[in-house]
């Protein structure tokens, strides 16, 4: 019989359209081009049910559910009309005999001698399945062990499947159009395999692209796709072929055909199969080889069943960070994430200043012309994150002394780099960060470094007022104006690496085991004038120009109303035109130039102001709580002092005490002044990229945070030369690695240039309620659980407990109002921990997952004594 456009067979030489026969169908027909054994059979394609689907629209029942699509709120709602159109369904739809003509005579020219005696495998396959960003995989049915004579009756039931709700929940999340559906059908010759299994190109873990992980059990393979048994896992290295391990699972089941009837049964395992390898070395290394041979053919990572598709859900590495499969594997470090708390990507515009940034210290620290290049260099912007390369640092300095300053920042990397760093250390030394210590001496502050004891008054000073020269003449700024580093970096050393440090290290020696101690410990460097502390005291005192009855019984949009229609006090206006001036141009993810400051989306800011407003009294007042804990340091000092035995470290306690009191709080006010910086960057953008709005070269304004700051400068030098077709593509190549983060699923701290994933050994309790992480702020609550991935993502209520991922100062306001919080990532000095423990608020860090983990409105208790996360509502 020949092909056409409603049956293909999967044998065929014509490679169709995803359209007309979904991923799963295009999957198997593109594989059997490759000689792989794979069973025959043909594809029912999305025009073979056009009449099907024709029918279904034109019920009552559609049109109902049409209506319901119309609002938004009435979504989940569909569940019931959708099980109601699949009822219809099944009792008026059938084949016309012209189908059943057709899939017969398809079957019988592939299978002659026995195609009404076999058995089938019927599966769906999509035409939205399998795409990059969207796989269908076990939303859909698929009927095994079919007889020739019940295929009409799986091929409705299959069918239908695209009318499940979870389908139609997936295709509204992921942005297809859910009013429209369709799907292929693929029917092949069923297997009966006395071993079955999944394997994945790249390791689905980790995503490390040199590791094969295959997954077995005995018969057929819905006893692993199903998640029915914990099966045998097996990693092969690619390039050597050797197996890294071998895991064998419980596999209590097996999947095995019917006799003499439709479908599989799932029945116990035989005791001794338990015990037994189900896969032998030489059978895996097949099948290691066919994976290999199938991801080369895609070009993109693949996980293979009965047939193969892209994996849609790994981590792919731009090409400015890959390595080749036999090159040294290099560690990259996500700052961006890591310290400042953005999981997603800045801006690639945002980005390239940083570049600029870190070109800027590579030449005059370095003397280094390639610094800021993540091959050769310490680090780079790429992508939109600040990505450093630990290999080429490692051979500077070893991954121990990292550790040593890491770890206040963050514990996770720090196990991290203990555990694995020393297997990326470059062989060569980078010789862009090959300047002598003399030579380094030369380009930094030394005197004030090695005599901080005695400068550390003037090295403040001087530093306040280089900083504010700063900010009153920046329109006439060049480098030679502005020499606050030569202050900025021994102020922070002191306060941090002479005080904080110190202090901790004492601690962490004297009072491990003794929370009560460590409570007062942590109260030693509370309250510190901190530039977002300070923004947050300011903030509350906002809120008290308002008149807290009047609004205790109006809303939040209610609120943001009245103050943009100016029917709040005047005296509010007077001091929050001051508050603007000191802060307006910081905001959430504020290291990013395209994202919105205060004083252009005051929303977020003025929500604040509303919840400060209804949260606090006489009993909650952040500025009391703030004066009181400045009040009661000496008491705090003499009593840790006091409990201190060895005589050397109270002298070392009482030193680091004082570096920290006077210096800790300066280590987030260069932030402050970048941040100023780069707000007045972009307003000068702005004013100068209206030419290509004028000249009609970009749709958008937002489109040229899509270019990097070289390009965008060379079109506005050469505005005359470009068109818009030229410009956008210049933005499609700028915004690549942009698009490529943007798409990762997970963000890691730490990953390889092969796209391993490294990962600290989770912490686990003995009870499944509760979470394991690290204490940064002391103290034990309770509350329900608001799971924040932005600032204004939501409403977010006084008292709620924060949940996120992390932290910026932009998430400040947000913080003085919560009960108590946990992170994902995060450390002693990161933004969070420093906030939670000025306002006294419980904090928790390092929880991978939590956001996912942990529900809106979920019952929680932060306990930050044991450093302990608990589910109330859940088991224990």
């Amino acid at each position: 019989m020949s092909e056409n456009k409603r049956i293909y067979f999967l044998n065929s030489e014509i490679l169709p359209e995803i359209s007309e026969v979904g991923g799963k169908g295009f999957s198997l027909i593109k594989l059997s081009t490759l000689k792989l054994n794979v069973p025959n059979g043909i594809v029912l394609t999305v025009n073979f049910f056009q009449e099907w689907i024709n029918k279904i629209k034109e019920t009552e029942l559609y049109l109902q559910f049409i209506e319901l699509l119309k609002d938004e709120n009435n979504f989940e709602n569909c569940s019931s009309i959708l099980n109601q159109i699949k009822e219809w369904c099944l009792s008026n739809l059938s084949l016309t005999e012209e189908g059943k003509q057709e899939m017969e005579q398809s079957l019988k020219s592939i299978f002659p001698d026995d195609y009404n005696s076999i058995l089938y495998a019927v599966r769906s396959s999509s035409p939205e399945e399998d795409l990059f960003g969207a796989s269908f995989a076990g939303n859909y049915e698929t009927y095994l062990g079919i007889q020739f004579e019940s295929l009409e009756k799986y091929t409705l039931k299959s069918f239908i499947s695209c009318l499940d709700f979870r389908v139609m929940k997936y295709k509204s999340e992921k942005g297809f159009d859910v009013a429209d559906f369709k799907i292929a059908i693929v029917i092949m010759k069923q297997i009966n395999s006395d071993v079955s299994g999944v394997g994945f190109s790249i390791n689905p873990i980790n995503n490390d692209y040199d590791e094969v992980v295959v997954t077995s059990n005995f018969g057929l393979g819905e006893s692993v796709v199903g998640g029915i048994v914990t099966p045998d896992e097996y990693i092969v290295n690619k390039l050597s072929k050797k197996i890294v391990s071998t895991k064998l699972g419980t596999k209590d089941k097996v999947v095995k055909l019917n006799t003499g009837k439709d479908e599989t049964s799932v029945l116990n395992q035989k005791e001794e199969n338990k015990k037994l390898s189900s896969l032998n070395e030489d059978i895996l290394l097949q099948i290691v080889d066919n994976i290999i041979q199938i991801e080369k053919h895609y070009e993109i990572p693949i996980d293979i069943e009965f047939g193969a598709r892209p994996i849609t859900t790994f981590n792919k590495i731009p090409k400015e960070l890959f390595t080749n499969e036999n090159e040294k594997r290099q560690l990259y470090f996500d700052m961006t994430y890591v310290v400042q708390g953005l999981e997603k990507p800045m801006s690639t515009l945002g980005a390239s200043i940083f570049k600029l940034f870190l070109r800027c210290v590579g030449k005059v620290i370095f003397n280094s012309e390639h610094f800021d290049d993540i091959k050769k260099g310490a680090a780079d912007a790429v992508g939109g994150k600040l990505i450093f390369n630990l290999s080429n640092i490692f051979t500077k300095l070893s991954p121990d002394f990292i550790t040593n300053y890491v770890n206040n920042v963050n514990k996770q990397v720090t196990d991290i780099i203990k555990s694995e760093g020393n297997k990326y250390i470059n062989d060569s030394v980078c010789q862009e960060l090959n300047v002598s210590k003399f030579g380094l001496l030369l380009k930094l502050p030394v005197f004030r470094i090695i005599l901080y004891k005695l400068l550390v008054k003037s090295t403040k000073e001087n530093f306040d007022r280089k900083s504010e020269q700063f900010m009153r003449e920046y329109e006439q700024y060049i480098p030679k104006n502005y020499h606050s580093n030569n202050y900025f970096i021994p102020i922070v050393f002191t306060g941090v690496i002479k005080g904080y440090v110190v202090l901790n290290s004492i601690c962490d020696k004297d009072f491990k085991d003794q929370p009560e101690i460590r409570g007062t410990f942590n109260d030693l460097t509370k309250s510190l004038p901190y530039v977002t502390i300070l923004m947050g005291l300011d903030l509350y005192k906002l809120s008290q120009h308002l008149d807290k009855n009047y609004y205790m019984n109006k809303s939040q949009d209610e609120f943001y109303q009245d103050f943009l229609d100016k029917k709040l006090s005047q005296e509010f206006y007077e001091k929050y035109e001051e508050f603007m001036k000191k802060y307006g141009f910081r905001g959430d993810g504020e290291l990013d130039i395209m994202n919105d400051r205060y004083y252009e989306n005051p929303r977020t800011i003025i929500n604040q102001i509303y919840s400060s407003l209804l949260m606090n009294d006489e009993n909650r007042n952040p500025q009391k709580d703030y004066d009181e804990a400045n009040a009661k340091r000496p008491e705090n000092f003499q009593k840790i002092k006091s409990l201190i035995k060895n005589k050397e470290d109270v002298k070392a306690f009482e030193e680091a005490y004082q570096n920290a009191i006077n210096c800790l709080y300066y280590r987030e006010s260069h932030k402050y002044y970048i941040i100023f910086a780069f707000t007045k960057i972009k307003e000068l953008i702005l004013e100068r990229t209206k030419i290509l709005l004028e000249k009609n070269l970009i749709d958008d304004i937002k489109d040229i945070y899509k270019l990097n700051i070289f390009s965008l400068n060379k079109i506005l030098e050469n505005v005359d030369d470009y068109t818009k077709e030229k410009v956008y593509n210049q933005i499609a190549e700028d915004n690549e690695a942009h698009e490529v983060f943007n798409m990762w699923k997970r963000t890691p701290l730490i990953f390889d240039s092969r796209g391993k994933i490294l990962s600290a050994e989770k912490k686990k309790s003995n009870k499944k309620n509760e979470l394991i992480g690290d204490t940064v702020s002391f103290g034990k609550v309770r509350g329900k659980a608001k799971v924040l991935n932005s600032v204004d993502e939501k409403e977010f209520y006084h008292g709620e407990i924060l949940i996120t991922k992390a932290t910026d100062p932009g998430w400040t306001p947000l913080i003085i109002n919560c009960a108590g919080i946990a992170l994902e990532v995060g450390g002693m000095l990161q933004h969070g921990a420093l906030v939670s423990r000025e306002f006294n608020k419980p904090c928790v860090v390092g929880i991978e997952n939590l956001t996912n983990i942990i529900k809106d409105g979920e019952e929680v208790e932060i306990d930050a004594i044991e450093g302990v996360v608990r589910l109330l509502d859940r088991e224990e």
